[in-house]
C-alpha cells in the first residue's frame, strides 16, 4: 500500500524545501516518490516534478493572455481544471 502526502502552506514557509529534503531522503532509502506540482506560479524546482499544473494553465500565461492581474490570475487557474 503507498502513501500519500499533500502538502499545503503560505508562501516561504518551506514547502518545497520539505519536498525536496523528503526527495533526497526517499532516493537515498531506494523509495519511489511522485510529486505533483498543483502551483500555477510556481517559477523552478530543485527536485524532479511527475505532473505539473503549468502544462496545463499558468499564472504568467493567464496575466499575459487574459490580462488579469497576480490575484486574479490565481484565482482563474484555480478555477480552469474544474471549468
Amino acid at each position: 500500500m503507498g502513501y500519500a502526502q499533500l502538502v499545503i502552506g503560505p508562501a516561504g514557509s518551506g514547502k518545497s524545501t520539505y519536498c525536496s529534503s523528503l526527495h533526497d531522503h526517499c532516493q537515498t532509502g531506494g523509495r519511489t516518490i511522485h510529486i505533483v506540482n498543483l502551483d500555477p506560479a510556481a517559477e523552478h524546482f530543485d527536485y524532479p516534478v511527475d505532473m505539473d499544473i503549468r502544462e496545463l494553465i499558468s499564472l504568467d500565461d493567464v496575466m499575459e493572455e487574459i490580462g488579469l492581474g497576480p490575484n486574479g490570475g490565481l484565482i482563474y487557474c484555480m478555477e480552469y481544471p474544474v471549468i
